[in-house]
């Protein structure tokens, strides 16, 4: 014969009032456990957002300076209109310095994104590989920049600099390391579970591999 819970209940020697705190224990403790697991979630959903719209940010001013540097060079090449040429370069020296201020914060951002406190390898890996050929992009569009106002040869200047590779590289590689930093900002689960070694040792493999070229 099927017994009922509630006779169940009474053979095992369980009184009405303790099976009422054990309720209300219950309902507490799940209480409590459901509330600090979402307040993590939302911790982490604010985090990996915040993360996010930094990377944005730092993609926003790479593409900015990147595209108005080839608007100089575009300018250049085609032999364009002096004035047009001086607005160009006005633009670019806007976004340039845009870039700079902004260069201290987005380090920091990859430092966030990689979960440390101290110095990382891929803010290294930025200054190598983002850093250094945007660096040499200016240097290749100031001096056929000068070139151009003092009547020497501009077009000269862009072809000894290596001005179109380094276009292209620093399109290659700023999305690759954008996708990349991207990609690290998901949201953490657990305590503490940002992005894990073998993740990040991937990324830069990945980085590496579109980055780490000659220019050719």
């Amino acid at each position: 014969m099927v017994r009922l819970p509630y006779r169940l209940i009474t053979e095992a020697g369980v009184t009405r009032q303790t099976l009422l705190v054990f309720t209300i224990i219950s309902a507490i403790l799940n209480g409590m456990v459901t509330a600090t697991v979402g307040a993590w979630l939302a911790h982490s959903y604010s985090v990996a957002q915040t993360q996010r719209t930094s990377i944005n940010g730092l993609s926003t001013l790479l593409y900015d300076r990147r595209a108005k540097a080839g608007m100089v060079a575009s300018s250049l090449r085609r032999n364009g209109e002096l004035d047009e040429l001086k607005l160009r370069k006005r633009s670019y020296d806007e976004a340039y310095v845009e870039w700079n201020k902004s260069l201290r914060p987005n380090l920091f951002a990859i430092r966030e994104v990689m979960g440390e406190q101290a110095y990382t390898e891929l803010e290294q890996d930025f200054e190598k590989y983002v850093i250094d050929p945007l660096s040499k992009m200016d240097g290749c569009i100031t001096r056929a920049y000068d070139a151009k106002i003092t009547g020497q040869d501009a077009l000269k200047e862009l072809e000894v600099c290596k001005m179109a590779q380094l276009y292209q590289l620093t399109l290659d590689c700023g999305a690759s390391f954008t996708n990349e930093l991207y990609k690290l900002t998901r949201v953490a689960l657990f305590p503490f579970s940002g992005p894990r070694e073998p993740e990040r040792a991937a990324a830069r493999a990945r980085i590496s591999k579109s980055c780490d070229r000659p220019l050719g």
